[in-house]
C-alpha cells in the first residue's frame, strides 16, 4: 500500500506543478501583452522604457509565482486514495489562482501608480482661463 501511495503523491506533485506552472505563464504572458499599452502611455510615449519596466515587472511575476508554486508543493497529508489526491491538488492549484489573482490586481495598482505619477500632480483647483475675459454676458430672466 506504500508503494501505491508513493505513486499517488508523485503523480499529484506533478500534476500540481504542470497546472501552476502553465496557469503562471498564461497570466504572465497576458500581463505583458495588455500591459506594455498601457505602461507606453504612463511613460508618455517613451515606448523603451515601457518595455523595459514591462520586462522587470513580468520577471518578478514569474519569481514570486514560481517560488510560491516551490515552496507549496511540499505537503505531510499522507494520500493513499485519489480522491484524497484530488483534494489536494484543488487546495494547491486554488491557493496559486488566489495568489496569481492577488499579484495581477498588485501588477494594476502599480501600473495606475506610475500612470498617474507620470502625468503630473493632480490640481485640486481648476487651471486659469488661458487668456482673460473682456466681456460680461448678462443673462436676464425674463418673467
Amino acid at each position: 500500500m506504500e508503494a501505491h501511495g508513493n505513486n499517488i503523491i508523485v503523480v499529484t506533485y506533478a500534476v500540481y506543478l504542470l497546472i501552476s506552472v502553465a496557469l503562471t505563464i498564461w497570466v504572465a504572458r497576458t500581463l505583458h501583452l495588455r500591459g506594455a499599452i498601457f505602461l507606453v502611455d504612463a511613460f508618455q510615449g517613451n515606448a523603451e522604457l515601457a518595455a523595459s519596466v514591462n520586462h522587470l515587472l513580468v520577471v518578478g511575476f514569474y519569481l514570486i509565482n514560481i517560488g510560491y508554486v516551490s515552496l507549496a508543493l511540499k505537503t505531510g497529508a499522507t494520500i493513499l486514495t485519489s480522491r484524497a489526491a484530488i483534494e489536494l491538488l484543488s487546495d494547491k492549484v486554488g491557493m496559486v489562482l488566489l495568489i496569481l489573482g492577488g499579484m495581477h490586481f498588485l501588477n494594476l495598482f502599480v501600473f495606475s501608480r506610475i500612470r498617474r505619477n507620470s502625468q503630473g500632480p493632480r490640481r485640486l483647483v481648476p487651471p486659469p482661463p488661458p487668456v482673460a475675459p473682456d466681456a460680461v454676458l448678462n443673462l436676464a430672466i425674463p418673467r
